[in-house]
Formats: C-alpha cells, structure tokens, sequence
C-alpha cells in the first residue's frame, strides 16, 4: 500500500514547478506591468549605487582638500629655516600662515559641507583659533563642530576640551566646568575629574587640594595623575614677593634745578 502511495505521490507534479508554472503564467498575462517594475527596481539599483559611489569619490576629494589645508598649517616661517633650502615652501610670518591655513580651512567646509573632512576643518579652525589668541572665534568653531559631527568623530574628546579652555580664556569659568564637565560623556572621565579640581583651584575653593589629590588616586596609572600632582605642587608653593620697584626718578625739571 505504502508502495503505491509513493507511486502516486511521484506522479504529482512538482511543487516547485506548480509555483513556477502559476508565477508564468501571471507574469504572462502582466508582462508590462512586470517588466516596468524590474525596470524601476533596476533604476533604483543603480540610484544607490551611484549615490554611494559619488559619495565615496566626494569624501575622498575632501579628504585630499583638506590634508592640503593641514600641509599649509604646518608649513614653516621664513625665519625657522635657515639657511634656505631650496624646494622648501614657507611663510613670512606667523600671521601670513594663519591666514593662508585657516581660509584653506573655510573652502574645505563651503566645498564639501556635511563632508567628514568639512567636520574635521571645522574643529582644526578652532584649534587654530584658539592658539592664536582668538578665544571667542575658538568658542564658536568647537560648538558648532561638537554639534555636527558624529559621535565617534576622533576629535571629538580633543575638541570638547579645548572648548572648555576657550571658555577659560574667556574668563567664563562656569561655562569651561559645564565644558570639562562634558568630557565624561567622551569616554575621558580623568580628564573631567582633573577640570573640576583645576577650576576649585583657580577660584579659590578649599576642596580643589583634595580634589586633585583624589583624581592622582583614582587614576595612578594615567597621565593625568602626573598633571593633578604638579598642580598640587604649585599649589603648596609660598606666593612669590613682589620684586622691590626702583626708585622713581626725578623729574627732568628738578634734575635741572640742581645743575
């Protein structure tokens, strides 16, 4: 009986041919609106292929206008390389490179804006900003990078830090603790604990000491103990005298008087 059975279930025909029979002869009856629609799944295939690919070949174009930008920030001044080399390009001065990197800089950003490397300028525009004394400038460039860029943007950590010493500059203090403060939301915990006692200590606290003696506890083995105990050591120092002041000099019309 069982013998039989199998025999009839081999006459059957095949599952799978009965579905591909079925989808035929749909597709036979629907030939145009089947054929439309592999053409726009084609198209948009092909959509996302090219996005993805011009993305990449954009990015690539930023990332190569922007490593041109860094070379002019670390281009030398005339004065630092002497003699002259030939084949060696520099700057007259500090201001002419500073202005040259940091337009450089702004052409990245308007070229290639939502770019990584337009996120990367950004944040070097602070830091440049910064070293030469333009806190406020410095400020602006960092909030908005920190704003923009992704959270796993290498610089992030770098630039949440130095925003709180543009405040700093600034003599904002509160803003650069709320700044430091941050850094434990960018994986540097030390970093925002060492902040917190430096800022007690700048404006007079009592706790700062301890505080900085804890963070060289907490984290011996990081840097930043290093850094909490030479501010300790500083701190413990007596206050420097003030240098005696010569003597003022006489007027020149007493001086005449004497002749």
């Amino acid at each position: 009986m069982a013998q039989k059975l199998d025999r009839k279930e081999l006459k059957k025909p095949d599952e799978f041919q009965v579905v591909a029979g079925r989808a035929m002869g749909w597709v036979a009856t629907h030939q145009k609106p089947v054929v439309v629609c592999l053409v726009v799944a084609a198209l948009l295939l092909l959509g996302a292929w090219a996005a993805t690919s011009y993305s990449s070949s954009r990015e690539a174009k930023a990332g190569a206008e922007l490593a041109a930008a860094l070379e002019l920030q670390a281009r030398p001044i005339a004065s630092e390389v002497q003699p002259a080399q030939p084949g060696v390009e520099t700057f007259p001065s500090k201001e002419e490179r500073q202005k040259a990197a940091l337009a450089a800089l702004e052409k990245v950003r308007a070229d290639y804006p939502r770019s990584t490397p337009a996120q990367t300028a950004q944040a070097q525009i602070g830091f440049l900003k910064l070293k030469e004394g333009d806190a406020a400038g410095a400020q602006a460039a960092l909030q908005g990078f920190l704003q923009g860029s992704s959270k796993n943007h290498p610089l992030r950590t770098f630039a949440q830090e130095t925003l709180g010493y543009a405040f700093e500059a600034q003599g904002k203090l509160d803003e650069a603790r709320a700044a430091f403060a941050a850094l434990a939301h960018e994986g540097a915990a030390d970093r925002a604990a060492f902040h917190d006692a430096r800022i007690d200590l700048l404006q007079g606290k009592p706790e700062a000491k301890q505080k900085l003696e804890q963070v060289a506890k907490d984290y011996a083995k990081e840097p930043v103990a290093l850094e909490a105990n030479l501010r300790l050591e500083l701190a413990s120092l007596p206050p420097a005298e003030a240098s005696p002041q010569p003597a003022p000099s006489a007027p020149a019309s007493a001086r005449k008087g004497k002749k």
